[in-house]
Protein backbone atom coordinates (compact mmCIF):
# COMPACT_ATOMS: atom_id res chain seq x y z
CA UNK A 1 0.00 0.00 0.00
CA UNK A 2 1.57 3.30 -0.95
CA UNK A 3 0.76 6.92 -0.44
CA UNK A 4 2.84 10.03 -1.02
CA UNK A 5 2.50 13.33 0.75
CA UNK A 6 4.21 16.63 0.14
CA UNK A 7 4.86 19.02 3.00
CA UNK A 8 6.44 22.46 2.99
CA UNK A 9 9.76 22.55 4.76
CA UNK A 10 10.66 24.93 7.53
CA UNK A 11 12.83 27.92 6.59
CA UNK A 12 15.94 26.51 8.33
CA UNK A 13 15.79 23.20 6.49
CA UNK A 14 16.64 22.46 2.87
CA UNK A 15 13.96 19.78 2.46
CA UNK A 16 11.22 20.85 0.07
CA UNK A 17 9.01 17.76 0.25
CA UNK A 18 8.39 14.90 2.62
CA UNK A 19 7.90 11.61 0.74
CA UNK A 20 5.91 9.11 2.75
CA UNK A 21 3.86 5.95 2.47
CA UNK A 22 2.09 3.45 4.73
CA UNK A 23 3.22 -0.12 5.32
CA UNK A 24 1.53 -2.89 7.21
CA UNK A 25 3.45 -4.83 9.81
CA UNK A 26 1.90 -8.10 11.02
CA UNK A 27 3.13 -9.73 14.22
CA UNK A 28 1.39 -12.47 16.16
CA UNK A 29 -1.80 -11.88 14.18
CA UNK A 30 -1.86 -8.17 15.00
CA UNK A 31 -1.71 -5.63 12.16
CA UNK A 32 0.06 -2.33 12.71
CA UNK A 33 0.17 0.58 10.28
CA UNK A 34 3.60 2.17 9.94
CA UNK A 35 4.14 5.61 8.40
CA UNK A 36 7.41 5.43 6.44
CA UNK A 37 9.20 8.68 5.66
CA UNK A 38 12.14 8.91 3.21
CA UNK A 39 14.78 11.58 3.77
CA UNK A 40 18.07 12.69 2.24
CA UNK A 41 19.28 13.65 5.74
CA UNK A 42 22.15 11.76 7.34
CA UNK A 43 20.51 9.66 10.06
CA UNK A 44 23.63 8.25 11.76
CA UNK A 45 25.05 10.28 14.66
CA UNK A 46 28.79 10.82 14.32
CA UNK A 47 28.78 10.64 10.52
CA UNK A 48 29.58 13.70 8.38
CA UNK A 49 26.47 15.74 7.68
CA UNK A 50 24.48 14.51 10.69
CA UNK A 51 22.49 17.42 12.14
CA UNK A 52 20.36 16.67 15.20
CA UNK A 53 18.28 19.84 14.69
CA UNK A 54 17.33 18.79 11.15
CA UNK A 55 16.47 15.29 12.35
CA UNK A 56 14.27 16.73 15.12
CA UNK A 57 12.48 18.92 12.55
CA UNK A 58 11.91 15.85 10.37
CA UNK A 59 10.49 13.94 13.35
CA UNK A 60 8.13 16.86 14.08
CA UNK A 61 7.00 16.93 10.41
CA UNK A 62 6.44 13.15 10.41
CA UNK A 63 4.52 13.34 13.68
CA UNK A 64 2.29 16.09 12.25
CA UNK A 65 1.70 13.96 9.16
CA UNK A 66 0.81 11.00 11.40
CA UNK A 67 -1.69 13.08 13.38
CA UNK A 68 -3.43 14.38 10.23
CA UNK A 69 -3.69 10.97 8.55
CA UNK A 70 -7.17 9.57 7.96
CA UNK A 71 -5.86 6.14 8.99
CA UNK A 72 -4.75 5.38 12.53
CA UNK A 73 -0.95 5.04 12.51
CA UNK A 74 0.85 2.95 15.10
CA UNK A 75 4.48 3.86 14.38
CA UNK A 76 6.80 6.00 12.28
CA UNK A 77 9.83 4.65 10.38
CA UNK A 78 12.37 7.13 8.97
CA UNK A 79 14.48 5.70 6.14
CA UNK A 80 17.23 7.07 3.91
CA UNK A 81 16.12 8.03 0.40
CA UNK A 82 16.71 5.25 -2.07
CA UNK A 83 16.54 2.56 0.62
Amino acid sequence: MGQSANRDSSADNDRSTLRSWHEWEVRDGERRIVLCVATPLELRPGYPGFDPAQLEALIRDATDLMRTSASPIDAIRIVPEGA
